[in-house]
């Protein structure tokens, strides 16, 4: 019968355990104060941004906070990085600034929007922070060299044809030549007669 009541028990407070943590899945972080910047602006010549995500611990316990972006989005776009830590510790009423970098390397075509969760312990928050690109994009900026590139290749091709026009005209000189000069050479084997 002991043994009865104690699964009972264990299968009870896994039951609760399990409910409390679905719960936490969209659970706010209580007695936490996120102030961030959500927007920015690429630009052609600078592609990369800074957002400030400023966290405040109103609370009366010390809390860990983990800043935790969409790393397989970032990487379709670029790389990222947080200073100083991904991973903070507040103390009551204790307040730290997260900078968090982002470098575009490959090209915007539009609004991105990134999300990035801020969690401690079992709740979490997520943020979403837009990069918005102004200003031609990278690949736009090279297409004047690949308009040099085939200018260049079509100025090759007809400076070939040029030369081989004049190799032909060259060769069909040289053959009329020689063939002109056979013609002039007298025939040394007619019959000459000579009168005395």
């Amino acid at each position: 019968m002991n043994k009865q009541i104690l699964i009972g028990i264990l299968f009870l407070s896994t039951i609760l355990l399990l409910s409390n943590l679905s719960l936490a899945d969209t659970a706010e972080i209580e007695d936490t104060v996120i102030d961030y910047i959500s927007y920015r602006e690429v630009f052609v010549d600078d592609p990369g941004v800074i957002y400030k995500i400023k966290i405040s611990n109103t609370g009366t316990r010390e809390k860990d906070y983990t800043v935790v972006p969409d790393a397989e989005l970032i990487r379709s776009i670029g790389t990222y990085r947080i200073d100083p830590s991904e991973k903070i510790t507040l103390a009551p009423e204790e307040r730290k600034t997260l900078y968090f970098y982002l470098s575009i390397e490959k090209e915007l075509t539009g609004r991105m929007e990134i999300p990035v969760e801020v969690r401690s312990g079992l709740a979490e928050t997520t943020l979403e922070l837009v990069a918005r690109p102004i200003g031609p994009f990278k690949e736009q900026r090279q297409g004047s060299p690949v308009i040099v590139t085939i200018f260049k290749i079509i100025l090759i091709i007809l400076l070939v044809i040029i030369i081989i026009i004049a190799l032909v005209f060259s060769f069909r000189k040289a053959r009329k030549k020689e063939g002109d000069e056979e013609e002039l050479e007298p025939d040394f084997d007619e019959d000459v007669e000579t009168y005395y």
